[in-house]
């Protein structure tokens, strides 16, 4: 009877130990794995402003990642500035079937809008979604299509450059009319040169190797020139800036990084909190949110920018009322 409790005691002991190891191995056990997710990003380009927005974008994406456990895989195309080959990269996102797009400039959006109405997209920097047929709603856009817009206020930069340049009466303008943004913004620039009496003088081009050759064609007509909006022109500003010095006539640009590389001023949108927001609704999408639900973010938020040493090389003085305004003045 003795023995027989006895080993009763001992087998207890012994369901008692498997018991506490069992529950120490289940404390110890990988915590579950992260789930994973793929985003295509496109841009029609690489020039300072959309380098900017994909950085924002990634920097935010990657902040959500981290606090959320999520592993995010990045494949990161550029198209060069062609437009087939931005069509071919859309194509092949969507075939790759990842889990969102984000595509920087206008042209790179409607390439991946026409490649699928199924996988989410999150647009940065398209100036006029609506009239590019990216979306017919910004308050409420539908389908599988959000993102943020970047609508410069062109008339105030136009009277930025009367404010420091008060003589212009001709503004030059080169521009690619295959670019639906850069169209948008002609109309917006042609009403506020008529309102201002200024004369607006225009050359067109189709990539970034005509950019200085149209520039130099327009300089000795013009009082100055205006940086377009479009990303041909955006990434060749250093051959505009080129001709802008040669022959001694001022930029107003529609962005800052355009004033760092010599352009004289600007009153422009800060294009890493444009990629923030992106990544703003990037995030909600991926947490179970329709991209159809999500209003376009619009960018009113301007700061001035001021290059001194463009404006001292043209002889032109910072009046102090600008000067304290200025966020950067490089």
């Amino acid at each position: 009877m003795f023995l027989k409790r006895r080993l009763k005691n001992v087998a207890l002991l012994i369901s008692l130990i498997c018991l506490i190891f069992s529950t120490v191995a289940c404390t110890e056990r990988p915590s579950v794995q992260s789930k994973s997710y793929k985003i295509g990003i496109i841009k029609i380009v690489s020039h300072p402003g959309i380098d900017a927005i994909e950085k924002g974008f990634l920097d935010k994406v990657n902040t959500y990642a981290k606090e959320k456990n999520l592993s995010i895989n990045y494949d990161m195309q550029n198209a060069q500035g062609d437009m087939g080959t931005s069509s071919l990269i859309a194509k092949k996102l969507v075939g790759d079937n990842v889990d969102l797009i984000f595509s920087i400039s206008t042209p790179s959006t409607q390439h991946v809008v026409k490649a699928t109405q199924k996988i989410p997209i999150v647009f940065g920097a398209v100036t006029d979604p609506l009239s590019a047929g990216i979306v017919k709603n910004n308050d409420h856009p539908g389908g599988n299509v959000t993102g943020v817009s970047d609508v410069w206020p062109i008339k105030k930069q136009v009277e930025l450059l009367l404010k420091l340049v008060p003589n212009v009466k001709k503004l030059g303008l080169v521009y690619n009319p295959g670019e639906s943004n850069a169209s948008f913004m002609l109309i917006k620039l042609q009403d506020a040169c008529d309102q201002l009496g200024i004369k607006l003088i225009k050359r067109s081009i189709t990539n970034t190797g005509e950019v200085q050759m149209a520039a130099r064609s327009l300089a000795p007509n013009v009082d100055a020139f205006y940086s377009s909006i479009d990303n041909t022109v955006l990434a060749a500003i250093i051959s505009l800036v080129k001709v802008s010095q040669q022959f001694k006539k001022p930029i107003i640009a529609g962005e800052s990084d355009s004033v760092k590389q010599g352009a004289i001023a600007t009153l422009g949108t800060n294009y890493y909190e444009i990629g923030v927001e992106s990544g703003n609704l990037a995030m909600k999408i991926l947490s179970g949110t329709n991209p159809g639900d999500l209003s376009v973010v619009s960018d009113t938020k301007t700061d001035l920018y001021l290059n001194k040493k463009s404006l001292e090389s043209l002889g032109i003085k910072i009046p102090k009322e600008l000067e304290k305004q200025a966020k950067t003045i490089f």
